[in-house]
């Protein structure tokens, strides 16, 4: 109870210290790109690999459990070819014989300008904060209780690639690693979990 109280604190922490006014862009006379704001849905199944194997996805690796999450995104910084912003989600973690395990988290999420092939814009971009959760699943339950540590609290990282077309930019489907871990034993000495994940934004 008492690492669960610390996890919500740390938490809400983070969403205190996000800036939540918009910044100047670093040049005034640019004009505003747009789509500040977003939200989106996004699932997929969890996996037995560590980080930075979960990019394999090609493998067949993975558990009965999946995620499923919903997001929401506003970007307040432009510089030249990079975006930065804050990201706030809330997941759920189930599967055969498993407790099912609620997710939170937030942080800042940066994207790159988008590398267009023909009228196809390909947009990677990184989210990296804290997340919280209610109970530990799959192989996270196994590595916790081979670590000792808790895993209420773990950082959050989330690797993407997104593609939208010229004809509806407000539109984009990603793939996405969602990861949780101890940050090389900062919080935890723990790869907590990795789910292989597909979702669709809509920006505005």
């Amino acid at each position: 109870m008492l690492n669960r109280t610390r996890a919500m604190l740390a938490l809400g922490a983070t969403l205190l210290l996000l800036p939540t006014a918009p910044l100047a862009q670093d040049n005034p006379d640019q004009p505003a790109t747009g789509h500040d704001e977003a939200v989106f849905i996004f699932g997929g199944p969890l996996t037995q690999s560590y980080f930075g194997d979960a990019f394999l996805v090609w493998t067949d690796n993975y558990e009965a459990n999946v995620f499923a999450g919903i997001g929401y995104q506003r970007f307040f910084y432009d510089y030249q070819s990079f975006r930065l912003g804050i990201e706030a989600g809330l997941g759920v973690r189930m599967g055969p014989g498993e407790p099912t395990s609620a997710e939170a988290w937030a942080g800042l999420v940066g994207r790159l300008t988008e590398v267009e092939v023909g009228p196809v814009n390909i947009t990677p971009s990184i989210t990296g904060g804290f997340s919280v959760v209610t109970d530990t699943i799959g192989s996270e339950t196994t590595r916790t209780l081979a670590s000792g540590d808790s895993a209420a609290l773990l950082y959050y990282l989330a690797p993407e690639i997104a593609v939208s077309h010229d004809d509806h930019p407000e539109w984009e489907g990603f793939g996405r690693i969602q990861h949780r871990s101890g940050g090389f034993g900062t919080i935890a000495h723990i790869d907590g979990s990795n789910a292989v994940t597909l979702g669709l934004r809509y920006k505005f």
